[in-house]
């Protein structure tokens, strides 16, 4: 980790916090890592109450696809946002996003629907954004079931899940009734070549390494040619025009800052409605720790804000 950076009181118990997570006892390396990754819940702070929260099951051809819908009131016909976690697209779940997704369900007044895709090296590119975009199809299609309103739609997802809602939104655009109001992507995924000055800047963390997303890329998209896709790299898109109004926030100490900084660059370019935070002093992975490093908490306030705006 790079000796030079400036960081906060909250930032370094958050760190410490990680390093002091037992290591799982576990000979796959990639379950250990799914377990590890479970160890960062209690960062989010407590849960929030909401009126109600339900899993489901979406059926698909593939299998049976988990959601998780948060409702905050009873409205009859409040917006969605369909939520996407991260993890490399080799971990993560429902219960290591439950918290910040209570809170931005709670805070934007919205449904937040949270999928449970499928996961890599089990389930390579594109399986778990297949799954991503059936959902996306599904809640589209049974709008007055969920008791949502079909014309505000949006799609948020933090690291990997940035990468997935970005490329959910893209296809759904381009299919005759679906439409995406806006996208909240939070430090995302965007390019797999891991070639930007950030990630040679921040190569040994914190938080995140070069090496271990070298692996994960291995993992996600094991036939090379696969990464320039930009279903796998939203940034290697050829048009941008019809991407929706986007909030992308970065962190300062963040390997993928840059990338992030690119993709949003190639909108504003296009015409899109953009707006890029950079959160200064912050790690990757701050947004899941509202409990400890207030930032966190600051970034779901924004995030929320910003549906509240374009939905």
């Amino acid at each position: 980790m790079n000796d030079q950076l400036m960081l906060s009181p909250e930032v370094l118990a958050a760190l410490e916090f990680i390093q002091a997570i037992p290591v799982p006892d576990e000979e796959d390396a990639v379950l250990a890592g799914r377990k590890f990754y479970e160890g960062f819940i209690p960062m989010a702070g407590e849960p929030e109450a909401l009126f109600h929260i339900e899993d489901r099951d979406v059926l698909s051809a593939t299998g049976d696809i988990r959601i998780r819908i948060y409702r905050p009131s009873d409205g009859p016909s409040l917006p969605a946002v369909l939520y996407f976690h991260g993890g490399w697209f080799n971990a993560g779940s429902l219960e290591t996003h439950d918290r910040p997704v209570r809170a931005l369900a709670k805070e934007s007044n919205a449904v937040f629907i949270a999928v449970d895709y499928r996961l890599a090296p089990e389930f390579p590119f594109p399986h778990g954004l297949n799954d991503c975009r059936h959902v996306l199809k599904w809640v589209n299609e049974h709008t007055g079931e969920l008791k949502i309103d079909g014309a505000r739609i949006a799609v948020a997802g933090d690291s990997a899940g940035g990468a997935l809602a970005a490329a959910a939104a893209s296809h759904a655009l381009k299919t005759a009734g679906v439409r995406i109001r806006c996208q909240a992507l939070i430090y995302p995924v965007t390019d797999a070549s891991l070639s930007s000055p950030s990630w040679e800047e921040f190569a040994d963390g914190p938080n995140l390494t070069l090496e271990g997303a070298r692996l994960a890329w291995d993992l996600y998209t094991p036939s090379p040619a696969d990464r320039n896709h930009p279903d796998a790299s939203p940034v290697m898109a050829e048009e941008f025009t019809t991407v929706p109004p986007t909030l992308i926030i970065t962190a300062q100490y963040d390997p993928l800052r840059d990338e992030a900084v690119l993709y949003a660059q190639k909108l504003q370019a296009a015409g899109v409605d953009i707006k890029l935070t950079e959160y200064t002093g912050m790690i990757h992975g701050f947004f899941q720790m509202g409990g400890m490093i207030s930032s966190g908490k600051q970034a779901i306030a924004e995030v929320a804000g910003f549906l509240r705006l374009h939905l």
